[in-house]
C-alpha cells in the first residue's frame, strides 16, 4: 500500500514538474522566436522537423548577434513544440 502510494506521490510530482516545463517552454516559444518573425502554430511540424528547424533557428540568431539558446532553453522549447505535436497535432484542432 505504501509503494503504491509512493508510485501515486512521485508520478503526480512529474506531472507537476512536466507542466511547468510546458509552460516555461511556451513562454521561451513565444518570446524568442516572436522577436524576428511571426510565430509558427506549434503543430505545424512533427518532432524531427521541429528539432531540425530549431537547430537552423540558433544557427541564423548566431549570425544576427542574437545570443542563441543555451542547452535548457533549447530543450523546453523542443519539449513544448514535440508536445503540441503529440496531443493530437492538426486534426486535434478545430478548422
Amino acid at each position: 500500500m505504501r509503494r503504491a502510494l509512493l508510485v501515486l506521490l512521485l508520478g503526480g510530482a512529474a506531472q507537476a514538474a512536466a507542466g511547468e516545463g510546458q509552460a516555461e517552454g511556451k513562454a521561451l516559444f513565444e518570446a524568442r522566436c516572436a522577436v524576428c518573425h511571426q510565430l509558427p502554430e506549434p503543430d505545424m511540424l512533427n518532432p524531427g522537423q521541429w528539432k531540425r528547424l530549431l537547430l537552423l533557428m540558433q544557427k541564423r540568431m548566431q549570425q544576427a548577434g542574437i545570443p542563441p539558446l543555451d542547452n535548457e532553453a533549447f530543450t523546453l522549447v523542443y519539449d513544448y513544440l514535440a508536445a503540441q505535436v503529440k496531443q493530437g497535432g492538426r486534426q486535434g484542432r478545430k478548422q
